[in-house]
């Protein structure tokens, strides 16, 4: 980690349900870039494995940062809220500033509520920020002529007036965004990997769209040299690298000017520098021809906005015409319609994979309405949909108008807008195929089927838990206060309750994600899992997680995973008939059986690659661990188990390592003492076997698990190789950047 002091260090905290990883930010790199230019140094954190929210702080603080600057959006402020506290606790002077679009709408709740933030920049900072932020580094704050901030002063939370809008001097808006120097060609962007800008804003009226407010309905554009030389630099960087990757085109609309992006295609195509690109537009800026440029220029998908295919639903919303429009034709928006159905066909005819974003919810929608839109989407051949909820921010007019159409709205606890009711209950709308929910709900499920019976989890590091599993009816708030402090940014929590009846399950539920919430816990997913009882030895687990729950409700709400308590599922496997158990026991009468000497027998003789490629996918194994060649993995305890009574355990086999509340480092000094006892009980110091994991909670007595170890050399060899090719559903089904 550097230790070299910079003025501001930025932050871009991941969001829930995305991987831990602290990443670029590109309106932060354009603020960066200016920045320089002003003589202020700045930083991105970067950091793919944060560790503990203490551990992240600590992390910032070594940069020796003047201010700490966080990125905030509704799904990352929690994380960026807890970081800044922890920040304060390690050094009470540390100047906190949040921006993003979240701070733009809510500063001034977020001020009244959090005492951790010294001071709130609004809306775009490429103008305002630089005297703000300088001014902030030597103990000035703002006065209140300075446009486009909200501090405190005398006990009063002020917020001055609107940003300007970055444009310059430039007298057109074809290079009004020129002004800024580019992230790329300035060196705050090593890569294309954060995508890139062509232009900000959007001139269409939708009522419920926070970017067109912040924008204030006006469109700013770079100019085609500039989109061009940036192009050019990530080109580069592709070839000199080797590594080929998409390059989102961030715009709000990319074709809101047809003619400009016939212009930027040809430029791209001329230039032949074999970029993949994607992007967002409207339905009704394209036509055929320009999406054959666009494919031609390397655009391989592409997104377009529907939000309702009922014509006075777009009406209501502004979709294509305003609201308040004098002629009451919905002619324009029918057009729109079947512009939308023939700009779909047009980009799949031609290669482009095509998504369709939908909103249920929105003014003078009926249920009947929304089925409507969703019977429509089912007649386009599209790739996937987003099965958005209306939620609405305030200095959008639809936020001032909600309550004419039945729609309730508030700001809650932590200073955010909630979108509380809706005209209509549109969670009793179905999720249809292609849902993009529906990848996500099978992730989650894939990583709790590693969880419940993994002895690891990924590598975490530091004194920082990655994986932990709650046995409890009731979250108990000292425990959640725990997790917050012990869990890896990103980790996963899995609480397990017993069986119970529908009103009693929503009721723990409901409750117990309150404390995770209240708490903070830097949890990428807060999973809860019911346990049926066991039957002939196979028992059902049953998930429901928030992310997903308006997909879990209808496939069905709570996503069911079995697995067997006993071997045979494996021995089935081997014998070549189907099971559909998750995950099995791994007892010394598998890895003794016949089925297993055979399978043994058939890998060590192969020629032509394994023969479990030609196998169906086997059951994970139960705490493969125990068997697995090289050191056991629970030594790391990157994974834990809670009880209900807060005791902490690596495994269901193993004694208590000691109480919640206590640190992982203290936790790993008595994991440490009973390994020791452990091999010194069994004479492993004696022992010739240099493979043996020394599991030393293996479920088994001594002599059954020495004597396992002993005489299943060639099968633990087996049991490796199957070990992987079970994980490989588990590997395929995570995207590669979900950033």
């Amino acid at each position: 980690m550097l230790t070299s002091a910079h003025d501001i260090v930025f932050a871009f905290p991941p969001a829930k349900g995305n991987s831990g990883s602290f990443a670029s930010h590109l309106g932060v790199a354009y603020l960066r870039a200016v920045l320089a230019r002003r003589g202020i140094t700045s930083c991105q954190y970067i950091n793919p494995n944060p560790g503990t929210i203490a551990e992240t702080a600590r992390d910032l603080l070594a940069l020796r940062p003047g201010i700490v600057g966080f990125t905030a959006y509704d799904r990352n402020f929690g994380l960026c809220l807890s970081i800044a506290r922890s920040i304060k606790r390690q050094q009470p002077c540390a100047k906190i500033v949040f921006g993003g679009p979240s701070v733009a709408f809510s500063a001034k709740e977020m001020l009244a509520r959090h005492k951790e933030i010294d001071l709130c920049i609004l809306g775009e900072a490429e103008e305002t920020g630089p005297p703000i932020l300088g001014n902030l580094l030597t103990g000035v704050f703002p006065n209140l002529e300075q446009p486009g901030v909200a501090f405190r002063r005398d006990g009063e939370i002020i917020c001055t007036g609107d940003v300007p809008l970055v444009s310059g001097t430039a007298v057109s808006m074809h290079a009004a965004l020129d002004a800024t120097p580019s992230p790329y060609l300035s060196g705050m962007l090593p890569d294309g990997r954060t995508g890139l800008l062509t232009g900000r804003g959007c001139t269409h009226r939708c009522q419920y769209c926070c970017f067109a407010a912040l924008g204030r309905r006006k469109l700013r554009l770079h100019s085609v040299e500039r989109v061009l030389a940036e192009l050019e630099f990530i080109a580069a960087h592709q070839r000199r690298t080797g590594h080929q990757y998409r390059v989102r085109v961030h715009d709000d609309t990319f074709t809101l000017l047809p003619g400009r992006a016939r212009i930027l295609c040809e430029a791209i195509i001329g230039r032949r520098w074999n970029l993949t690109l994607s992007c967002v537009t409207r339905a009704d800026a394209v036509d055929g021809e320009l999406l054959q440029l666009m494919r031609a220029a390397g655009f391989d998908s592409i997104a377009f906005g529907l939000e309702s295919a009922v014509p006075s639903v777009l009406r209501a919303t502004g979709k294509v015409r305003p609201p308040d429009w004098p002629d009451h034709d919905l002619t324009p928006e029918r057009q729109f319609i079947n512009q939308f159905r023939q700009a779909v066909i047009s980009a799949k005819k031609i290669g482009l994979r095509v998504g369709v974003s939908i909103i249920l919810g929105l003014p003078t929608e009926t249920a009947s309405d929304g089925e409507a839109t969703l019977r429509y989407l089912a007649t386009l051949p599209i790739d996937y949909y987003a099965h958005n909820v209306l939620k609405l921010y305030p200095g959008t007019p639809l936020w001032d108008t909600h309550g004419r159409y039945g729609i309730a709205c508030s700001i809650d606890e932590m200073g955010l807008p909630e979108t509380k009711a809706h005209a209509y209950d549109v969670y009793s709308l179905r999720p249809r195929p292609k849902c993009i929910l529906k990848n996500q709900a099978n992730m989650i499920r894939t990583l709790v089927a590693d969880a419940i019976h993994d002895c690891e989890a990924p590598r975490a590091g530091g004194n920082s838990i990655r994986t932990a599993i709650v046995e409890a009816d009731d979250l108990k708030a000292e425990t959640a206060e725990w997790l917050h402090d012990v869990l890896a940014v990103g980790g996963l929590v899995l609480q397990f309750y017993h069986a119970s009846c529908q009103r009693s399950r929503e009721h723990k539920f409901e409750r117990d994600r309150r404390t995770i919430s209240e708490h903070l816990v830097p949890a990428r997913y807060y999973v809860q899992v019911e346990r049926k009882d066991a039957r002939n030895g196979t028992s059902r687990y049953l998930i429901a997680c928030s992310v997903v729950d308006s997909y879990l409700a209808y496939k069905p709400r709570l996503l069911s995973i079995t697995t067997s308590e006993e071997p045979s599922p494996m021995l089935a496997w081997l014998r070549g008939i189907p099971t559909s158990c998750e995950s099995c026991e791994t007892s010394p009468d598998l890895l003794l059986s016949a089925e297993f000497a055979r399978l043994t027998r058939r890998i060590e003789a192969a020629s032509g690659g394994s023969p479990l490629w030609r196998m169906p996918t086997a059951p994970r194994l139960r705490y493969p661990g125990r068997w697995l060649k090289g050191a056991a993995s629970c030594s790391t305890l990157d994974r834990i188990e809670v009880d209900d009574q807060g005791q902490v355990r690596c495994c269901r086999f193993g004694d208590p390592l000691g109480q919640v509340g206590q640190s992982k480092q203290c936790l790993l000094r008595r994991f440490a003492e009973l390994a020791r006892e452990a091999e010194k009980r069994r004479g492993c110091d004696r022992c010739t076997i240099t493979d043996c994991p020394r599991c030393p909670f293996p479920g088994l007595d001594d002599q059954t698990y020495c004597g396992t170890i002993r005489k299943c050399a060639p099968a633990r060899g087996t049991l490796k190789c199957i070990h992987v090719y079970s994980q490989l559903p588990s590997m395929l089904s995570r995207p590669l950047d979900d950033s």
